[in-house]
């Protein structure tokens, strides 16, 4: 039987691995650095766990398991330990932290490919250890949930938990919950039968308060209503049964929707829809919607005014309950599950975000529990495309190459303004009765050319500019010494024989040739010029 590959077998072998360890510490910089032959996630993990202050009660190593099974381990001096056994892995603190007190906290900070692809090897940890996640330039602590505590969940917030299944989606979840919730343009849905059938491009406002109101619409109208709404986040509110989204209108019998052709209508029209699933079957909402103004005006708490969707989704769950999500991907979409539960162990933070978000979305849904909710979002990319947009119908990238061709076609405006009076010649003032439409043909004129002739014409008009001005520079030189020693003015034009200090020959007294030669030397003076 092979021997497994381990380190520090013996005392002379331990001091022998720390002195190396030290070196490598020192050869790149000291203390502090990470060992060179630690991979690049475990020096990822490694530096960040090194830039957060130290903890007289708790040890703070960095981590990486392997397929192999074995683990590395990185103190904050740089040093590196690499455990094949059982017995290593219990000497691991005494190693690297000989002077930590018996009963310290342990914290480790994993690296991803770790948790996302060697999740077998965390048995092999000290259960007291406690476990965060390091991904770009964050950790997040790992909670244990579900039965026997085989599920991992990363804390995202104190009560919203993460699940860190496929890699690629763990990270879009993340950069969707990192999201600014004051540019996610949050509106509010009230399906009721009989209303609107059509939602406005921008949220109505109450004409008293000025504050945005929720929006009501038919729900036979609602998929094609999504079309004039890209890339803003619609929140429906109702009870959900065997994939059917029971409402109460604000009057009458209650109605269902399939949710799967929700979100079906959702993806068709490129919007985020977050259906909240509560255990009764509560009222549409109405009044306004806290969730897109609450955040901007001048009585809002610098707590909302940096609230994410993260904030929103944790408000959702309410304080003492846990909301844990797990994502899938499928068409170029993310789809969240999020279930909520009571295990969380102690309540949210005071007036944080979350906990004022929770008493919006309290209002929002008449006070009945949220028992989970389920979302279907735009992938990353397609998101930030459609925020770059100033026109909601236009790619971006058409519109900023529009711009950019506005702005290089600028630089040829003289080249440009000579072309575009070819083209459409300068209004005349006598072809208009009255100045009011002769200033408005100038108008329209200008503004065609600005809007259209110019970015038509950047690519040739700029550089021919360009040239022309490059060109003139060269000659400057010339000219000014002509200017300077009588020969002309600096902009290249012919004096005035007058001006000459020796007068020329009059035409009648040089006889019959002299016109001709005269005209030829000027010619080639002006060439010259």
């Amino acid at each position: 039987m092979l021997a497994r590959p381990a380190i520090l077998l013996a005392p002379a072998a331990i001091a022998l691995w720390l002195g190396a360890a030290r070196g490598f510490a020192q050869q790149d910089g000291g203390a502090g650095a990470v060992p060179r032959h630690a991979s690049a996630a475990l020096e990822h993990a490694a530096r960040y766990m090194m830039a957060l202050p130290a903890r007289p009660d708790s040890v703070a190593l960095a981590a990486q398991g392997t397929q192999e099974g074995h683990w590395r381990f990185v103190n904050r001096a740089g040093e590196m330990f690499t455990v094949g056994t059982a017995d290593e892995m219990k000497r691991v603190i005494s190693v690297l932290y000989p002077e930590a007190r018996p009963g310290a906290r342990v914290l480790l900070y994993m690296t991803g490919d770790t948790v996302f692809r060697h999740r077998a090897t965390l048995t092999a940890l000290p259960a007291a250890a406690e476990l965060n996640l390091v991904v770009r330039g964050r950790s997040y602590p790992l909670r244990r949930a579900g039965p026997a505590a085989g599920r991992l969940l990363a804390e995202v917030r104190p009560n919203l938990g993460l699940e860190p299944g496929d890699e690629r989606l763990f990270h879009e979840v993340l950069r969707h919950l990192a999201r600014p919730l004051r540019d996610a343009r949050v509106r509010v849905l009230a399906l009721q039968p009989g209303g609107p059938r059509v939602l406005a491009a921008w949220p109505r406002t109450d004409p008293a308060t000025g504050r945005a109101v929720v929006d009501a619409i038919d729900p036979a109208s609602l998929a094609a209503a999504m079309g004039s709404l890209a890339g803003q986040m619609l929140v429906v509110i109702g009870r959900v049964e065997d994939g059917v989204l029971h409402i109460r209108p604000s009057s009458g019998p209650e109605h269902s929707l399939r949710v799967d052709d929700l979100f079906k209508a959702a993806a068709a029209a490129d919007v985020n829809l977050i259906v909240l699933q509560t255990a009764a079957t509560p009222r549409q909402p109405g009044g306004r919607n806290g969730l897109w103004q609450g955040l901007h005006g001048p009585d809002a708490e610098a707590a909302l005014r940096q609230a994410q969707l993260a904030d929103l989704l944790s408000g959702i769950a309410g304080p003492g309950r846990r909301l844990s999500v797990a994502a899938s991907g499928a068409g170029g979409r993310t789809v969240l599950e999020m279930a909520a539960s009571n295990d969380l162990p102690a309540p949210l933070p005071a007036r944080s975000a979350a906990d004022r978000l929770s008493g919006l979305v309290g209002e929002l849904t008449a006070r009945a529990v949220v028992t989970g909710a389920r979302a279907s979002l735009l992938g990353a990319e397609r998101q930030r495309e459609l925020d770059r947009r100033l026109l909601a119908a236009i790619p971006a990238a058409l519109q900023m190459g529009y711009i950019a061709a506005v702005a290089f076609g600028l630089l040829g405006m003289p080249v440009a303004r000579a072309w575009w009076s070819l083209v459409w010649p300068p209004e005349a003032a006598s072809e208009y009765a009255g100045r009011s439409g002769y200033w408005a043909a100038c108008a329209v004129r200008g503004l065609a050319f600005l809007l259209l002739f110019v970015p038509m014409v950047a690519a040739a008009a700029a550089p021919y500019n360009l040239a022309r001005q490059i060109w003139e520079g060269v000659r400057a030189p010339g000219r000014a010494w002509r200017w300077r020693s009588g020969g002309g003015d600096p902009h290249g034009e012919a004096p005035e024989p007058a001006a000459r200090s020796r007068e020329r020959p009059r035409f009648e007294d040089a006889g019959p040739a002299a016109p001709a030669q005269w005209e030829r030397k000027a010619g080639r003076r002006a060439a010259r010029g």
